[in-house]
């Protein structure tokens, strides 16, 4: 009971003698799915809360959940296109496309229950324009698929899907219904306004290699 007093007690007084600033910059939540690139045989609901510092450079906090005790999971951070490709070479490797998340209806914007759908659609409709062309590098620094307590073993670097084989149905089929949401709608409203687009090559790394990328540490 002391406990929960003193959270109570901590919430109330944070935001009459602190700034959240940072946080309250956060304008846009994307839900979708990431997969790890080490073992792409699992699957992660990504709930992302996204911050644009520029019209080139987005940052995102991830969680696992829209729910107000939702665990925090990882970052992603989001360039344009042509930030993307005056990466070095071997920078690239770490990042992936967001071409068919966009294209396909698997990413979407999540929005209060209700919003009717036709204004979900008109603001959605830029969003997506941009995110189409865009790049992410993204890591998740708590497992909740295998460690669903504490966030235990090393970070791991995250992927997102770039062909239908990939994707675990099931698991869309659910958060559809979950959330209110209509992943084959979207994606044929996107085909209706998004422009064609091929996708810089040097994103998607595993795809050339077979091999999921994992991040080298220097020894000290």
């Amino acid at each position: 009971m002391e406990s929960v007093y003193h959270s109570q007690l901590y919430s109330a007084a944070g935001s009459a003698i602190m700034s959240f600033d940072p946080v309250k910059q956060i304008h846009q939540h994307l839900c979708a799915f990431h997969t790890y690139s080490h073992d792409r045989s699992r699957h992660v609901e990504a709930h992302h809360f996204c911050t644009h510092l520029s019209p080139d450079f987005h940052q995102c906090v991830i969680y696992d959940s829209e729910n107000p005790h939702a665990r925090l999971i990882g970052i992603e951070y989001i360039v344009s296109e042509k930030i993307f490709e005056g990466l070095p070479e071997e920078e690239k490797k770490y990042w992936h496309s967001h071409k068919y998340e966009v294209e396909s209806g698997l990413l979407q914007m999540q929005t209060k229950r209700f919003v009717p759908g036709a204004i979900i659609n008109f603001a959605e409709k830029p969003a997506m324009a941009n995110l189409q062309k865009t790049y992410g590098k993204t890591i998740h620094t708590w497992p909740v698929d295998v460690s669903p307590e504490l966030p235990l073993g090393p970070p791991s670097l995250m992927m997102a899907y770039t062909s239908d084989e990939q994707v675990p149905h099931e698991l869309v089929r659910e958060r559809d219904e979950r959330l209110g949401m209509d992943t084959e709608g979207q994606k044929k409203r996107r085909e209706g306004y998004l422009p064609s687009y091929e996708k810089n090559n040097d994103a998607d790394a595993w795809e050339k290699t077979g091999r999921g990328v994992e991040f080298l540490f220097m020894p000290h």
